[in-house]
């Protein structure tokens, strides 16, 4: 069973991925903002981006970079050829799904200009992103790693840590041609 894991920056396309590879596997999928969702859930606390930020900072700070990545995947049943992990945002938990998955586990970064990914959020405009581009630029560096402590988000030292990466500046179409090239690979390797 191969495990592909999906990182990136914000806007960039790793949802659209997901859904075009999702359309062609038989597979599992999980989303590591999922766990912060329903521990926020549970707090009754307001759910936006900064949330989200602040509640996986907090969870990794308590039980380990990898907690997200441990939730995700430790109870999905393997009878599926393959499990997609989307929104991985710190460095532990690739750490964490390589020695679980060893050579199994492929990690994919997706990403693109920031005036592009600015474009996708405010078209998306769901509770979560930001109305101004200069709020939407603050909110990336801290995404990236930008004055984030260890257990934190540290989106590019993850996407330094791909075994792939696709910039996802134009069409659809063409992200989907890139990650059925990045597909190839994998299942071929």
């Amino acid at each position: 069973m191969k495990v592909v894991g999906l990182t990136g920056t914000l806007g960039s396309g790793k949802n659209t991925a997901k859904h075009f590879i999702l359309r062609k596997f038989n597979c599992y999928h999980v989303t590591l903002s999922d766990m912060i969702r329903a521990e926020i859930e549970k707090k009754r606390g307001t759910l936006n981006r900064i949330t989200l930020q602040d509640m996986g900072n907090e969870m990794r700070q308590k039980y380990g970079a990898h907690i997200l990545a441990l939730l995700a995947i430790e109870y999905l049943p393997r009878d599926k050829e393959m499990i997609i992990v989307d929104g991985i945002r710190n460095p532990g938990e690739i750490e964490y799904l390589k020695k679980k998955f060893g050579g199994n586990f492929k990690l994919i970064a997706i990403d693109a200009q920031t005036e592009v990914r600015f474009e996708r959020t405010k078209r998306r405009a769901g509770p979560k992103d930001l109305a101004t581009l200069e709020e939407f630029v603050q909110l990336d560096k801290r995404d990236k790693g930008e004055g984030e402590p260890a257990h934190g988000q540290h989106v590019a030292a993850c996407i330094g840590m791909a075994d792939f990466k696709i910039e996802n500046n134009d069409s659809p179409e063409q992200l989907e041609q890139k990650i059925n090239e990045v597909m190839k690979k994998i299942f071929a390797g």
